[in-house]
């Protein structure tokens, strides 16, 4: 790439325990650690969360659109940290 353009926006008004990208495809929340399932299972229910509280629904029903919109994908292995990221592409879910 020669050249990148990012805004970042400063939110007061929610509450993010792990961050979260808004990309021209679609949604992205990530997970990390030691452990490929735990750094797994942090990237699905970040996803999880962020679809509840997009379409308003209960947790079933977000893991269950997860279960055939999201995909999950390895960011990086790099000094014994593992990162996976959890994509949900727009449109794949409709109100």
């Amino acid at each position: 790439m020669d050249l990148v353009d990012i805004t970042l926006i400063v939110r007061d008004d929610i509450q993010l325990k792990m961050p979260r990208a808004h990309t021209p495809s679609g949604w992205i929340t990530f997970g990390f650690n030691e452990d490929l399932n735990i750094a797994t299972a942090v990237a699905l229910n970040e996803m999880v969360e962020l679809i509840k509280e997009f379409y308003t629904i209960g947790k079933a029903e977000a893991l269950a659109l997860a279960s055939v919109a999201v995909d999950l994908r390895i960011t990086q292995v790099v000094n014994g940290v593992k990162g996976v990221h959890a994509i949900l592409p727009h449109g794949s879910i409709r109100k």
